[in-house]
């Protein structure tokens, strides 16, 4: 996925502050031609300046970032959370993966064989498609706003599916609210599937905290919420499990 390529080519240019062409195609198992395409947007974003064969940082990034670096180090947050639940997933297992930012990214990290992936997402298809992962979808009619294929057939025909794992997202997170999304019928989907699920998991980042929208699908105790920090000023204790992917124990709270 392009977007999170290039948030990671930005992160190793803030820890190093030069990258290499050759360095970045072989660690994102890309082509050079693809990592030079990757470097001349950045420059055209103004992320970094080029140079025959790499890129060096920007100095101008060092001081204020500009709008453009802010929304690719929320991309890498994202990228970090899709890296760890990929790992979850193991040989064999039918997995779910609902649609978002931080689900699809999800699929660049799967390593797992002879799995089954359901979605209901267009573009997580086409990037299951991509890699060759074995993929179904239930059908249905497609919702164009959030680019994803469901009707009340899909939610019937999802009665009859069972899976080990499940990936899903949310618009808000609350201690007495639960999860919570905006569509009616998307919320009724999520809800089939964690009934249907024998380990589910929310992934958020820490702006989805603290946060009510207007349909709720779960209790906070269905899912263990993956997310990339906790915040400081916030009380974790009943928000339920929650994995905190910058604590070196990973452990559940």
């Amino acid at each position: 996925m392009k977007k999170d390529r290039i948030a990671m080519i930005y992160e190793l240019c803030q820890q190093t502050r030069e990258v290499l062409v050759e360095d970045l195609a072989e660690a994102l198992n890309v082509s050079c031609a693809t990592i030079r395409r990757d470097l001349q947007k950045m420059e055209d974003m103004k992320l970094v300046h080029r140079f025959y064969g790499g890129a060096v940082m920007n100095k101008d990034m060092e001081i204020e970032p500009t709008m453009n670096a802010k929304h690719l180090v929320n991309m890498s947050k994202k990228s970090q959370i899709a890296k760890y639940a990929a790992a979850l997933i193991k040989d064999n297992d039918i997995v779910y993966i609902d649609a978002g930012t931080t689900t699809e990214m999800m699929i660049d990290y799967i390593h797992a064989k002879n799995i089954l992936v359901v979605t209901q997402a267009l573009s997580i298809l086409d990037r299951l498609y991509e890699r060759q992962i074995r993929c179904y979808t239930l059908g249905g009619y497609v919702k164009f706003s959030t680019n994803i294929i469901i009707d009340n057939d899909t939610i019937e025909k999802m009665a009859n599916m069972n899976f080990n794992i499940s990936f899903l997202g949310c618009n808000g997170i609350h201690s007495l609210f639960g999860f919570s999304t905006t569509n009616e019928i998307e919320a009724m989907l999520k809800k089939m599937i964690i009934s249907k699920t024998e380990n589910a998991y929310i992934l958020a980042d820490s702006s989805k905290f603290n946060q009510i929208s207007n349909i709720k699908f779960a209790e906070k105790e269905d899912a263990v919420i993956i997310t990339e920090r906790l915040l400081e000023d916030l009380d974790y204790s009943s928000y339920g499990k929650i994995i905190s992917i910058s604590d070196p124990k990973n452990s559940l709270r």
